[in-house]
């Protein structure tokens, strides 16, 4: 009965602890939000074609861009500019040897 229990509370920790709260936006809305100078803080993962944003009031969005457009380097230049109270993040994939990690620049 203990080992049951046990799994179970391990089981709902994981799916809490994993929980994304992020609602996902439509890029024209991050953007706008960015220009607005309403996000705290934000990070770009490369590798996935995302931004997340955290906006003054706490909340959280993130957005995707396609492969076929430089949307991630005007993104950079965005926040930039915008000089974001909490800073910004880049994570670029790096590759050494046999495996690969992401690269976290903070801005």
């Amino acid at each position: 009965m203990c080992s049951v229990t046990a799994g179970l509370v391990l089981i709902g920790g994981l799916f809490l602890l994993n929980r994304d709260d992020s609602q996902q936006a439509d890029m024209s809305i991050v953007l706008n939000q960015i220009r607005s100078g309403k996000v705290w803080t934000a990070t770009l993962i490369d590798a996935e074609r995302r931004i997340e944003i955290t906006t003054m009031d706490k909340k959280h969005f993130h957005a995707y861009w396609s492969e076929a457009s430089d949307l991630g380097l005007e993104l950079g230049n965005e926040l930039e500019k915008a000089m974001l109270p909490g800073g910004y993040t880049v994570e670029v994939p790096k590759r050494w040897g046999w495996g690969s990690w992401v690269s976290g620049v903070h801005f």
